[in-house]
């Protein structure tokens, strides 16, 4: 085996190991969320977007990011109700 394929595992381990500790919808999400983040989940809601995982980053609010019914776009849902596209995400990790 060689280092780049080992290095490779060690990364895929971690983020895996760093998942397990919570889970990607915390129990409690209505209470963390705004009133106008819940209309405009709500209105997305309809049109078939879901609560892909709830990102929340030590000392900064969470973010919450949502999928398309085929999970090929992204968009975070501000704290304020607005959606905004969201790249930063590995789809392998998503599987």
């Amino acid at each position: 085996m060689n280092a780049a394929s080992q290095l490779q595992n060690v990364d895929s381990a971690s983020v895996a190991e760093r998942r397990l500790r919570m889970p990607p919808i915390p129990d409690e999400f209505g209470s963390l969320i705004t009133h106008e983040q819940r209309i405009a989940l709500n209105q997305k809601q309809q049109f078939g977007w879901f609560v892909k995982f709830v990102r929340r980053p030590l000392f900064q609010p969470i973010e919450v990011v949502l999928s398309n019914p085929d999970g090929s776009e992204f968009l975070v849902l501000d704290t304020d109700g607005v959606t905004r596209p969201f790249f930063n995400v590995r789809t392998d990790d998503l599987r």
